[in-house]
């Protein structure tokens, strides 16, 4: 059994950066490398302590789905209560919330998944399913 101290742990988790060709507006000689940097739609997803928590900003859709799951996955896997701060998020797909459903039911007998600050797209998703479907407590 390994210990963590996550007090002085930061992980921040981005979707791979893809070159994409100059922009239409660019003509020759324009000086766009094709590159992008990091967008405010990103996933950028923070691992902070104690208690660990996730700090969540930034888009869950199909191009930041597979890193949210991986974020999830990690917290199920240490068996607590999971804390997920989601004050930065400004898009989540119904998919990406099943994945957070799904993480729920994994947990363990009576423990929970709180979601501090969760946005409306998100709560409302929530609703339609169904409060007792699964271990979820939405602060806001």
């Amino acid at each position: 059994m390994s210990i963590v101290d996550f007090r002085m742990v930061t992980v921040t988790i981005w979707p791979e950066v893809r070159p994409r060709g100059p922009s239409p507006a660019a003509g020759p000689g324009s000086s766009t490398s094709g590159v992008r940097g990091p967008s405010p739609h990103d996933l950028h997803i923070d691992l902070t302590g104690p208690p660990v928590r996730l700090k969540v900003s930034g888009d869950i859709d199909r191009t930041t789905r597979r890193l949210w799951e991986e974020a999830l996955g990690g917290l199920v896997t240490q068996g607590d209560d999971m804390h997920i701060d989601l004050a930065g998020l400004t898009f989540v797909d119904v998919r990406g919330t099943w994945l957070l459903t799904q993480a729920a039911r994994g947990l363990p007998r009576g423990k929970k998944v709180f979601l501090h600050h969760a946005p409306y797209c998100l709560r409302s998703v929530l609703a339609l399913i169904g409060p007792d479907s699964f271990p979820i407590e939405v602060e806001t």
